[in-house]
């Protein structure tokens, strides 16, 4: 048997580097399927409640549907809203930009005697763009959104499907597993569940959370549009690490284009170091502490992981996903020590935050 054991561990690590490699090249057909399938979980408990109510399961699953698909229109509508109104403040970018640099290239050759190259223009980009550059751009915009249009449809579709059948996945699982092993992939499936919806639940708290914090300190530094950033910036949240970047970037750009100048560029990153700062040592410790446990070196290789594989989508589906392997790992005897590597799990004290959980 213990000879034996070295040559099962190969095969299953073997078989995982396969599926990354059938994960990596079946993008296109897999991505959406994955983010319905998360977003399955988050709506399970609803469909139940309608079936228990007297829907039917097929009813159930396409009322689900309807309020995703309506959730996401308000997302759209509020952004296309807002972006009307600001795009049109847009156009100082480049003018602050450049009396900026033309600041600095003063400074320069005052103090130091520097005469900065390239005096021409402070942006890479032309004021105004050929006939030919407008047509690239255009086509490329309009590519994109239709790429992204198409994988919403599909989402959605796939989310109504795997509702409707979502007791044959279980038993089809249970089937895959020999007689003795079906209480244990019971316990599986129901702690991987568990864990995508805990960590979304815990995330969407979080967002809250930025979205009042956002709100109050971009409205105290004076940016036009504070509601509007705030919850852009909280939804990038959703992106861990690159969110940050570029909410932040956002965020200041916006400030430099209304003529607020460096002082209202710096308390906007004041701002958002301050409320990151508490979100990292006090908010998210509490609220997502238990929720998906993995240890940060390990979170950081999935981020870059799901980046390489999916791109964005891959980063905002490789925690829960790392999670749901961890619980794999935990319950299968070869895989255990992985499990363990990924993080062990250390029971919170009675008592420990219980007040601040409470409230948050």
């Amino acid at each position: 048997m213990i000879s034996k054991l070295p040559a099962k561990i190969i095969n299953i690590y073997l078989a995982v580097v396969l599926t990354l490699v059938l994960i990596y090249f079946g993008k296109p057909v897999l991505m959406p399927l994955a983010i319905a399938g998360v977003i399955s979980i988050v709506f399970m408990p609803l469909c139940r409640r309608l079936e228990r109510a007297g829907a039917n399961p097929t009813v159930a699953a396409v009322c689900c549907g309807l309020i995703f698909v309506l959730l996401l229109g308000a997302v759209v509508t509020f952004v296309v809203f807002y972006f009307r109104q600001i795009v049109t403040d847009l156009s100082g970018i480049r003018q602050s930009i450049s009396e900026y640099n033309h600041m600095a290239r003063q400074y320069l050759h005052d103090t130091f005697g520097m005469n900065a190259p390239g005096g021409k223009s402070s942006l890479p980009v032309p004021l105004e763009a050929d006939g030919e550059g407008l047509g690239r751009m255009a086509t490329s915009v309009v590519s994109f959104a239709l790429s992204i249009v198409i994988d919403l449809i599909l989402i959605t579709i796939y989310l109504i499907m795997l509702l409707c059948i979502r007791g044959q996945i279980k038993l089809f699982i249970l089937r895959m597993v020999w007689d003795g092993g079906r209480d244990q992939a019971r316990i599986v499936i129901t702690r991987s569940a568990h864990v995508v919806k805990n960590y979304l639940g815990g995330l969407a708290m979080v967002i809250v959370f930025l979205w009042v914090m956002y709100t109050i300190g971009f409205s105290i530094v004076g940016v036009h549009y504070a509601l509007f950033f705030a919850i852009l910036c909280g939804l990038l949240e959703i992106v861990p690490f690159v969110g940050n970047i570029t909410g932040s970037t956002l965020t200041s750009l916006m400030a430099l284009s209304q003529g607020g100048g460096l002082g209202m560029v710096a308390g906007v990153l004041i701002t958002y170091a301050l409320i990151q700062f508490i979100q990292f040592y006090i908010v998210t410790p509490l609220v997502m502490r238990d929720q998906v446990n993995i240890h940060p070196i390990f979170t950081i290789i999935i981020l870059i992981a799901g980046d390489l594989i999916w791109g964005i989508p891959g980063m905002i589906l490789a925690i829960p996903f790392l999670g749901i392997v961890k619980i794999i790992c935990d319950n299968i005897a070869p895989l255990e020590p992985l499990g363990y590597l990924l993080g062990h799990h250390e029971k919170a004290k009675p008592g420990t935050g219980m007040w601040l959980r409470r409230l948050l």
